[in-house]
């Protein structure tokens, strides 16, 4: 799926590789799980300085600890946007466009399996 892999992309935790759970951005501006952030500085405490994982920057560790860190609401709202769109592909059947506009299939278009989501 050429057209899902962007977004695929800035949905995915550099650290676990899996899709956000509870994203926080650092201020360097990078995000992470806060499960994943938290186990990059488990031997550190509120106040010491902390290194993002991709750049290096360090960060010092808020008062109350790294769930202190700001959440990054426009991850939460690409999930989202993820979320629905695989809804959407997963309830109905989109027909290839460029299928459809072929004479020499006699048959029904077969569905698309990629398609733009802008």
């Amino acid at each position: 799926m050429a057209s899902a892999q962007p977004l695929e992309e800035v949905t995915e935790c550099p650290i676990c590789t899996e899709v956000f759970t509870d994203p926080r951005v650092l201020p360097c501006i990078h995000t992470y799980c806060l499960k994943c952030i938290e186990g990059c500085g488990v031997d550190k405490k509120p106040g010491e300085k902390l290194p993002c994982p991709l750049c290096r920057k360090e960060f010092v560790i808020p008062d109350t600890g790294l769930t202190e860190l700001p959440k990054n609401f426009f991850v939460n709202k690409l999930l989202h946007v993820k979320e629905i769109s695989t809804v959407e592909l997963s309830t109905q059947a989109l027909v290839c466009d460029v299928c459809s506009h072929d004479k020499s299939i006699m048959t029904q278009p077969p569905v698309a399996t990629v398609y733009c989501i802008e």
